[in-house]
């Protein structure tokens, strides 16, 4: 085997430059299909596909995956499949900030084209686009979007409720709880 260095994520900063070290090791070893579908969905596609060359390729990513986390994240992983440990680590780390993405949510909203003629279309496409990028929200349901505008407009009475839910997973915000709360 040859020599890999790899940061060892400890679960505490460098997430998601771990996260892209360890997709691109992956994409260079052939193992990418092992953390994006699962077994079902291997032997669907490919029905030559066997047990062994699913235990040899899960068990690599698993190898891998050891070698750069820290103890005290393997806890989150032992037993998994190399897909399961992937989504494990996903769903605990890839937590984006929902006051951020109220924030550009919000400047999104108001972004409006200069009237006085300063900027054409292809500017104002542009910076959509760039705040589009900022606000990442390929992850979000349409549901989740409109409960951080929701959460977005709200008064300044309710700005514990809405720092309550400033850390909360986007993609799992659910606007009956927030209209709940708000009550």
């Amino acid at each position: 085997m040859d020599s890999v260095r790899m940061p060892i994520f400890d679960g505490t900063s460098g997430w998601n430059s771990w996260k892209e070290s360890m997709a691109v090791l992956l994409r260079s070893k052939g193992l990418t299909d092992f953390i994006e579908r699962t077994y079902a969905e291997r032997i669907q596609t490919d029905r030559n596909w066997t047990q062994m060359d699913e235990d040899r390729g899960d068990g690599q990513v698993m190898m891998y995956l050891r070698l750069g986390l820290a103890e005290n994240i393997l806890a989150l992983i032992t037993g998994s499949s190399a897909h399961a440990a992937w989504r494990t680590l996903i769903d605990a780390y890839d937590i984006q900030d929902s006051n951020a993405i109220m924030n550009g949510i919000r400047n999104l909203v108001n972004l409006q084209m200069d009237e006085d003629g300063d900027d054409d279309v292809r500017d104002y496409i542009s910076r959509f686009d760039t705040m589009m990028l900022e606000i990442n929200t390929n992850d979000l349901t349409v549901e989740s979007i409109f409960t951080l505008i929701f959460i977005s407009g709200l008064s300044s009475r309710f700005h514990s409720l809405v720092a309550s839910y400033g850390h909360v997973i986007p993609r799992r915000l659910k606007m009956t709880e927030i209209r709940t709360a708000a009550r």
